[in-house]
């Protein structure tokens, strides 16, 4: 979908692990990124929109760049330590409602 590069990178991102990876586009920019881990039973959904992706991974990068990806842009290491956190709850938390990804990041659920 054009107009979406923070929504394209995250799937980018994300099929480098290899796994199959859908999206479905929505209406104001909005998208379901459904994940097929293969440690799951189950498809995991990541909600999430352009804007609220464009406002969390350069808060998220800004955040830890410097300790963690000191060579990265602070969108790089956004959108790493965002990977970091959805395979934390991909791997300890119940992942069977949809997750949110919003300006703040990943809203882990309890």
């Amino acid at each position: 979908m054009p107009g979406t590069p923070f929504v394209d990178e995250l799937v980018r991102r994300l099929r480098l692990d290899g796994g199959p990876v859908e999206v479905r586009h929505g209406g104001r920019q909005t998208a379901d990124v459904v994940l097929h881990p293969a440690a799951l039973d189950h498809p995991v959904t990541l909600r999430t929109s352009e804007g609220e992706l464009a406002v969390a991974v350069p808060r998220l990068g800004a955040d830890c760049r410097d300790a963690f990806w000191p060579g990265s842009t602070i969108d790089e290491a956004g959108f790493n330590v965002l990977l970091v956190h959805v395979d934390e709850v991909v791997a300890t938390r119940d992942t069977t409602e949809p997750l949110r990804i919003t300006a703040g990041g990943l809203q882990w659920p309890r």
